[in-house]
């Protein structure tokens, strides 16, 4: 489960950066996204989720999510290589 609300995050970070915005003109949006275009600062291209302590925020949720993802993981590993070590009825090798 962390692991597919990390992808999620991921890749509403990347649509976030990536994607173009705000009013059509033409065929394509107005504003382009702010990894791609780093100087649009027009008053029209005022989306607060694009504007760089949004994207810093959701940057460090998917960090989170992300680690706690590894965390678990590693964990449920360690666990179940422990439950069959200590197996009843097998001895270790001398």
């Amino acid at each position: 489960m962390w692991m597919l609300l990390s992808l999620v995050i991921w890749g509403w970070f990347a649509f976030l950066m990536l994607a173009d915005y705000g009013p059509e003109f033409g065929d394509r949006a107005l504003c382009r996204g702010p990894l791609v275009d780093l100087s649009s600062d027009d008053f029209e291209c005022g989306d607060p989720l694009r504007q760089w302590p949004a994207l810093l925020g959701v940057l460090a949720l998917a960090v989170v999510v992300t680690v706690s993802a590894a965390a678990t993981m590693v964990y449920a590993k360690v666990l179940s290589r422990l439950a069959h070590r200590d197996r009843p009825g097998v001895r270790p090798q001398d």
